[in-house]
């Protein structure tokens, strides 16, 4: 097996464990993917197999050698990790010891490996002060820069390192990790657990997070309240049931913006549904039920309500009277 704390991504998988046995390894990598999509974990792999000792076992890194649970486990001095910490920057300051530090040879590994998270919050002061030291590194340093957008680091950057995408792991395999590895998700309920396999969107960083109580309510909460506003639209109910809806959906503009986002998900899935019931959905986990609500909505009917809410949104973002928007928005001619 190569690299397979990491989940998904075979191929990215496969290439890398060759490059490791052939030695092939770039000295700096970009690795690119939405939060939660494994960046921590690629990273812990790719530093463990430069550490790793068992070069035999026919598994990169074994994950069972000294070196191997060091890195894991954080411990490893020749692992060095960069954040921006609670600054909303990684500013010249944070990298501007690389370009000393690099020259202080490994203490325990033949690798020194330099773990840059948030890569792409780096000023330009920055990034221009990791260049220096991307140019002509000692052999024995990687730099990984871990990053959701690679676009905001400089085309200097971008051409010294090459870039790891990690994509949207399949739900299927989200759900047969957690079903083995977390006993948090077994414990919930059917819908439950198909809500976060939904809302974490091919992320298991994400899925993971979601099994806490604490973070997982809320979104349900909001989705729920999204749900029920589409089909209190659709199915026409009256005014007064449409205001005491509108007093659920709060004041708070913060708030307010996501939830409407989420309606216009759940309006997405209804649109595609009316070209075909095997559309992939993005919010509705009861395919069953999207298509009973579809079926009494007109195409002309949802792509009105969609501009709707997407007119609320763009007012709301604009500042503009919170209850004055929404009440326009729920009160609006079908």
């Amino acid at each position: 097996m190569a690299f397979d704390a990491l989940i998904g991504s075979e191929a990215l998988r496969e290439r890398l464990a060759t490059d490791v046995r052939e030695g092939k390894l770039s000295h700096a990598y970009i690795i690119e993917g939405a939060h939660g999509s494994g960046k921590r974990t690629l990273a812990r792999e790719l530093s463990a197999a430069l550490a790793c000792t068992d070069r035999d076992s026919g598994r990169i890194p074994c994950g069972r050698c000294l070196a191997c649970r060091k890195v894991a486990e954080g411990k490893c001095p020749d692992v060095i990790r960069i954040d921006r910490g609670s600054k909303s920057s990684i500013g010249v300051d944070d990298v501007r010891f690389l370009r000393t530090d690099v020259l202080i040879e490994p203490n325990d590994l033949d690798s020194k490996i330099y773990v840059i998270e948030g890569a792409d919050t780096m000023t330009v002061q920055a990034q221009n002060a990791l260049l220096l030291t991307l140019e002509e590194p000692p052999s024995y340093v990687m730099f990984l820069l871990l990053c959701e957008n690679a676009t905001a680091l400089l085309e200097t950057i971008r051409s010294r390192a090459p870039k790891l995408s990690l994509c949207p792991v399949p739900t299927d395999e989200i759900r047969a990790y957690l079903t083995k590895n977390e006993r948090a998700f077994a414990s919930l309920s059917e819908g439950e657990r198909e809500e976060i396999l939904m809302i974490a969107g091919g992320s298991i960083g994400r899925a993971k997070e979601l099994l806490d109580a604490k973070e997982r309510k809320p979104l349900l909460a909001r989705r729920a309240l999204a749900a029920a506003f589409v089909e209190q639209r659709i199915t026409k109910r009256d005014s007064a049931s449409a205001l005491e809806l509108l007093s659920s959906f709060g004041s708070k503009r913060e708030d307010i913006l996501p939830l409407l986002v989420d309606v216009q998900s759940a309006l997405r899935d209804l649109t595609l549904l009316k070209r075909t019931e095997s559309a992939p959905l993005c919010f509705y986990t009861d395919r069953e039920g999207a298509l009973s609500l579809c079926d009494r909505a007109s195409m002309q009917s949802l792509l009105h309500l969609f501009e709707a809410v997407e007119s609320t949104r763009k007012q709301l973002m604009r500042n503009a009277n919170v209850r004055l928007a929404l009440t326009t928005l729920f009160l609006m001619n079908r």
